[in-house]
């Protein structure tokens, strides 16, 4: 409990100073010594790739070699943060939807942020843009993620307080689990 109470206090504690300071100033190493060009604007970039696998991938129904893949790209003031959507055949995502999402991003979310660290009110106006669209979201979240790791110059499991040999667990008490009931035919 501890340990929680004081990630949260450390948190807070660089939120409010965020709000009040340039986070370059706050967090990155060596921002005095690189010539980066300042903006304070996020701007989204992507591109298709097509993932090639080493082994085929087998499923009921169908086997494939390769995956679409988009590649996000957020830079701002000179740092840049990279993301990726996977785009499975199964899950009806496409490299066209994808791109129609990002660009919805671009012009209708990013514009509206000067701080890539308000990580969380970004993802929440980018799940009000659609339903549905995971791998696009996902390569929005983790390219803000990315590059705000980037920024503060230091990996995530750091940043969360983990250590690379424990990773974190995740325990769901079935009591939790909502219970569901069929019905029967009569």
């Amino acid at each position: 409990m501890s340990d929680r109470r004081q990630f949260l206090k450390a948190a807070g504690l660089m939120t409010a100073a965020a709000a009040f300071w340039h986070p370059r100033t706050l967090f990155a190493a060596n921002a005095a010594k690189k010539n980066k060009v300042v903006t304070n604007k996020l701007d989204l970039q992507w591109e298709n790739f097509m993932g090639k696998m080493k082994y085929t991938f087998t499923i009921s129904g169908s086997s494939r070699t390769t995956t679409p893949i988009v590649i996000s790209r957020i830079t701002w003031n000179g740092y840049a943060g990279y993301g990726e959507a996977a785009m499975p055949p199964y899950l009806g995502e496409t490299q066209a939807s994808v791109h129609e999402f990002l660009k919805k991003v671009a012009e209708n979310v990013l514009p509206k942020f000067d701080n890539p660290f308000r990580i969380e009110d970004i993802m929440v106006e980018v799940d009000k843009l659609a339903t549905n669209n995971t791998a696009a979201k996902a390569a929005v979240d983790i390219a803000l993620h990315d590059l705000v790791g980037n920024i503060m110059g230091q990996p995530w499991w750091k940043i969360w307080g983990l250590t690379p040999m424990m990773p974190p667990t995740l325990v769901i008490p079935l009591a939790t689990m909502p219970v569901t009931t069929l019905s029967t035919r009569k």
